[in-house]
């Protein structure tokens, strides 16, 4: 009798070979490599599938079985320890640096009826969420900080300018934006007039949760943004749904704007406006966009010294506030410190990818876990004369939007 056997000519063309690596974001322009491995990897797809059960069949019938789990994920044995690395490896953690630290200090502001304070910091290295507010003795309760609202497949582009202008558009067709470097931080936005007079000269709208997510009516809200001018010399209205503040005419330097405001709609369209209307050929900067929901007694932004009073709470001008902060002191910081704290949107990874290499193949096989989080924890171990390799594993997570499609894939090569 002959020798029974799996084997035919195909075979060696179809055996997935060696370890792989590991890619976060894979096919994304903030694409990168975990980093090196030792141990291989694993791609689990861990899905559950349950047999309905009726009486008098003594087993799994057809058409009576249905997926009720899927869970899956993808395991690292991480030999590469860069501190992005361990923060994304432990869900909800956070990033700051360690340098010696001062005890609170002080600065005395009398406040009129204004929704906003300028505040004279004059130490730039603030450890974060250290801010403390005083209103006649008595401390406020700061905003929690909550996820920016600029969303969808152009978010870079729409508040970053990474690659182009996103989903921006001008009031007049003469009109015309392009990407530049140099902005208040990174890229930013030429706007161009053209040579017809209009007011409502850059708009990017809301698309329903497309572009920027909905606002809900009767929260607070916050819009930031840097203007400079190259001719544009018109005062300009910032608006986003109720808020709406005349900022001061464009300088040559980049001037950082913000305006708190209550929703009473939910259209997040962020319009520049015109004074009057921009002439033929001047052109305006745009740079360092945020939008975010504020919440408690008051917001900081220390890189433009200014807090933010919701309209409900702002001090009269008989009351007084006090803002202490701690600083960094010391030309560099010694470490940088991870630290536990809420899982948040932004803690979620795109995708997770383990590309491997198929035998008789030019192109590699793909395994794609998405919406991912380390969310199994991270143990350290050391041994003489050995290196450590904690295994770290990304579980994949349904999209709130798509809850039907399963949150993994594998791209099988053709060539």
């Amino acid at each position: 009798m002959g020798l029974r056997t799996g084997l035919n000519e195909s075979t060696p063309d179809r055996i997935l070979i060696d370890a792989g690596a590991v890619y976060l974001n894979y096919g994304l322009t903030n694409e990168r490599l975990l980093g090196a491995t030792r141990g291989g990897n694993e791609f689990a797809l861990n899905r559950v599938i349950r047999d309905i059960e009726v009486d008098g069949v003594m087993g799994s019938t057809k058409g009576l079985r249905r997926v009720t789990e899927v869970k899956p994920q993808l395991t690292c044995n991480l030999i590469e320890l860069s501190l992005d690395n361990f923060v994304k490896s432990i869900a909800g953690s956070v990033q700051s640096a360690l340098a010696k630290q001062t005890a609170i200090e002080g600065e005395y502001v009398a406040v009129g009826d204004t929704a906003k304070v300028n505040f004279d910091l004059d130490n730039d290295n603030i450890v974060p969420d250290t801010e403390k507010i005083f209103i006649n003795g008595t401390e406020l309760t700061r905003s929690k900080k909550y996820d920016s609202r600029f969303v969808g497949d152009n978010e870079a582009d729409n508040k970053n300018f990474v690659l182009g202008v996103g989903d921006w558009v001008v009031g007049h067709g003469n009109d015309a934006i392009e990407i530049e470097a140099g902005g208040h931080d990174g890229n930013c936005m030429k706007y161009l007039a053209g040579d017809s007079a209009i007011e409502a000269f850059l708009t990017l709208a809301g698309g329903n949760g497309a572009q920027l997510t909905n606002l809900v009516v009767g929260e607070h809200y916050k819009v930031k943004i840097a203007l400079k001018k190259g001719t544009f010399g018109t005062t300009i209205t910032l608006s986003c749904d109720a808020g709406s503040k005349a900022l001061i005419a464009p300088t040559t330097s980049w001037v950082v704007h913000v305006i708190e405001f209550v929703a009473t709609g939910t259209d997040a369209s962020i319009v520049l406006t015109g004074a009057a209307g921009p002439t033929d050929e001047d052109d305006l900067y745009v740079s360092n966009l945020e939008l975010e929901k504020v919440d408690g007694d008051y917001v900081i932004n220390w890189d433009e010294g200014e807090v933010i009073f919701p309209e409900d709470d702002i001090p009269t001008a008989a009351e007084y506030i006090v803002a202490g902060y701690t600083y960094y002191t010391g030309a560099t910081a010694t470490h940088d410190i991870i630290n536990g704290g809420q899982i948040a949107d932004s803690d979620y990874i795109s995708n997770v990818a383990l590309v491997g290499n198929v035998s008789g193949k030019d192109e590699p096989i793909i395994c794609i876990v998405t919406d991912a989080l380390a969310d199994t924890g991270l143990t350290l171990s050391t041994a003489p004369r050995d290196e450590s390799v904690p295994t770290v594993v990304f579980t994949g997570h349904y999209d709130p939007e798509d809850p039907d499609t399963e949150p993994w894939s594998i791209h099988y090569p053709r060539l």
